[in-house]
């Protein structure tokens, strides 16, 4: 998803509008631990300021996720607006240095992506999870493990005082 940026840098205009549908790719959604994705909309624009370049981009889509508990599929609204300076060289780390009239916007998408998911996906705030011992899922059934399940390193001290 690359943005040619080289009218607004040499001065043949003073921003440059953009739209773009974008496909999040199988790598980062493996890497954020994504089952699934909806083709992103991300609308912006970049403007010259003196002898920098100010950047503004919005994006909206889905993403599923299995839940951290219970596995189950949650699907996400993922939306956020990015405003980034465009400079010459790396002086902050919310500009990006221009190394070409060529700008790609995937990486500054996908940061702000990963940065902005929650800690903790879950289906419903109250989910119990799955049972560590029978697998059911605690949300739709009730378990029928004992409750006195002892740890099996210890399970030959249970006879120690009989």
């Amino acid at each position: 998803m690359n943005l040619d940026l080289s009218k607004v840098i040499n001065g043949l205009q003073n921003q440059l509008e953009f739209s773009f549908d974008y496909q999040i790719s199988d790598a980062y959604l493996k890497s954020i631990k994504g089952v699934d994705a909806s083709v992103f909309k991300i609308v912006g624009e970049v403007r010259r300021i003196d002898d920098r370049y100010d950047l503004t981009l919005s994006y909206s889509g889905n993403m599923v996720f299995e839940c951290d508990r219970c596995l189950s599929k949650v699907t996400l609204d993922v939306e956020n607006s990015v405003e980034r300076l465009l400079v010459d060289s790396e002086e902050d780390q919310d500009e990006i240095p221009l190394k070409s009239t060529i700008l790609d916007l995937v990486p500054i998408l996908e940061e702000d992506i990963t940065l902005n998911l929650p800690v903790q996906i879950l289906c419903h705030p109250t989910c119990k999870g799955i049972c560590p011992n029978c697998g059911a899922d605690l949300n739709k059934e009730t378990c029928t493990c004992s409750e006195s399940k002892i740890d099996p390193r210890l399970e030959a001290l249970k006879n120690l005082f009989t």
